[in-house]
């Protein structure tokens, strides 16, 4: 028998006779891109044939599939060797033995330590591998007989997998953005003349942006940095593609008609944004000195890539600042860390601003609490990525402008933990110290909080400020759901809160100086 298609796809893939095997290099061209890749594993050729062609017109997020084959343990072993991005593998439990599929599992999870690549069993033989059995001590995602595996179950399942697969390499990327940007800027920081630091901060920039594929499309990208001078003048110092070789010619004459006033706008303050193909980003010293990082194709970028361009640009900027100041470098990672949180509240519609003053506000409260000058300043320095696991948050639930439902708000409260699995795998003390604030900042005092249920002093200190911090920044900020509430109305929550949600003494400590924080408010607004 066949399998039919068009009405009849709800039924059972029911498996055609024997035909030509097909060879994996035929089924997976290896100049293939833009596609998301599936590995079947079955010893059985019909299986191959038919889970081809039921995937034949599949898309997802605008890309299509492409279908690698193997037969046999050996043959998947080959594959992973060479091939790093498989998104999903439909594994076959028996083949060249009663546990071959199960095997596999543990030789991809554990040996080959993929933890991203989703897996589905599908079985013909239930009973040599029982599904309770089988999901409770294997790392797979879904267990399937073969005879239940409708074509729309199929469509279901790889639609599911891709998500989350998509998902886990977007946290993925943007970790592995956040590594490179404090390896880049720390060697940034190292130059001792502006000359020098212009040409390190357009080199780093090209290893940022390319993050997301070896065979980014802006391998040969146009980029300048420029220096605005007290007197006026604003001439290029380094730059790369068109621009290189063109170090002292003004500003002027790079910019397109179209590009113009937004640049004169941003020129006043400071600031940046994306218009058209071209990025801008204008940044300011006390002294008078501007410097700006200038980006042709930005269009070309994806999203991560964009929000690793702009927290990339922030920090570069605090270098620049670094030297026309003779600042300490350790003066120049306090502004560094602080723009981290960037990638996250650009996501849930907040202004960069937001980040700045919870850090403020924490530092401030920090030392009106009595902590010491380095682990009050490690706060402040921590404080913005406290935030950071929303960026595995789906975007309609971050900016819903109503209330959640209670399972959006068992998605939005998973955010604490991606923050902390992110934030807790570098050793780095400022970085341990923004996987506390991620991890516990929504930790009640009496313990009703969430993910873990701490209270009182259970609850690390840092966890403790950051949520003062973040409510009273929330309420006293307009967001996608709510107005701006007024001064005695957060005084009066606080109060009724206190020894609840929050640690009574730093209510006491905050309410008590409440000009202070709102002052913050004051120099630093939306």
């Amino acid at each position: 028998m066949g399998m039919k298609f068009g009405a009849e796809t709800d039924g059972p893939l029911v498996f055609a006779g024997e035909g030509t095997r097909r060879s994996r290099e035929d089924l997976d061209p290896s100049n293939n891109k833009g596609v998301w890749k599936i590995l079947v594993v079955d010893d059985e050729e019909e299986v191959h044939d038919i889970t081809r062609i039921t995937l034949k017109e599949f898309t997802f997020e605008g890309r299509g599939i492409s279908m690698i084959s193997a037969y046999s343990a050996e043959e998947v072993k080959e594959i992973f060797e060479k091939e790093t991005d498989i998104a999903m593998i439909l594994l076959d439990v028996v083949m060249e033995e009663d546990d071959t599929g199960l095997k596999l599992v543990e030789y991809i999870r554990e040996k080959m330590e993929n933890k991203a690549v989703r897996i589905v069993l599908r079985t013909g033989q239930p009973g040599k591998a029982p599904e309770h059995t089988v999901i409770s001590q294997y790392d797979i995602n879904e267990y399937r007989t073969k005879p239940e595996f409708t074509a729309q179950r199929l469509f279901t399942s790889v639609t599911a997998c891709l998500r989350a697969y998509d998902s886990l390499k977007t946290i993925e990327r943007s970790h592995e953005g956040l590594e490179e940007i404090i390896k880049s800027t720390s060697l940034v920081f190292k130059s001792t003349s502006l000359d020098a630091f212009a040409i390190q901060v357009l080199e780093h920039l090209s290893n940022i942006i390319k993050l997301k594929s070896k065979s980014s499309p802006l391998a040969g990208v146009t980029s300048g940095y420029f220096i605005g001078f007290p007197s006026g003048r604003i001439l290029m110092i380094a730059g790369n593609g068109e621009f290189e070789g063109m170090n002292g010619t003004p500003i002027e004459a790079f910019l397109p008609e179209s590009v113009k006033a937004g640049y004169e706008n941003l020129f006043e303050v400071g600031g940046e944004c994306f218009i058209s193909d071209i990025y801008i980003g204008v940044f300011k010293t006390k002294e008078g000195f501007t410097s700006i990082l200038y980006l042709k194709q930005a269009d070309l970028l994806s999203p991560e890539e964009k929000y690793l361009l702009r927290i990339y640009a922030n920090n570069v900027s605090i270098g620049f600042d670094n030297i026309s100041l003779t600042r300490e470098i350790i003066n120049t990672q306090k502004e560094v860390i602080l723009t981290l949180g960037e990638v996250v509240e650009t996501r849930s519609q907040e202004t960069a601003n937001h980040v700045t003053r919870v850090a403020e506000v924490c530092y401030l409260l920090a030392k009106k609490y009595g902590m010491g000058d380095e682990d009050a300043e490690l706060l402040r320095l921590a404080a913005p990525m406290h935030d950071v696991g929303k960026i595995g948050v789906p975007e309609a639930i971050l900016n819903k402008p109503g209330k959640l439902i209670s399972e959006e708000f068992g998605i939005m409260k998973e955010h604490t933990r991606i923050g902390h699995e992110i934030l807790n795998k570098s050793n780095r003390p400022i970085m341990k110290a923004a996987a506390i604030a991620a991890f516990e900042h929504h930790e009640k005092w009496d313990g009703s909080g969430y993910p873990r249920g701490l209270k009182n002093e259970e609850i690390h200190i840092f966890g403790r400020i950051a949520a003062v911090a973040d409510v009273f920044d929330a309420l006293s900020h307009k967001r996608c759901y709510k107005e701006v509430w007024p001064a005695d109305k957060i005084v009066e929550l606080f109060k009724q809160d206190s020894g609840t949600h929050f640690d009574p003494k730093l209510v006491d400590l905050f309410l008590d100086s409440i000009d202070e924080f709102y002052g913050i408010n004051r120099r630093l607004p939306e």
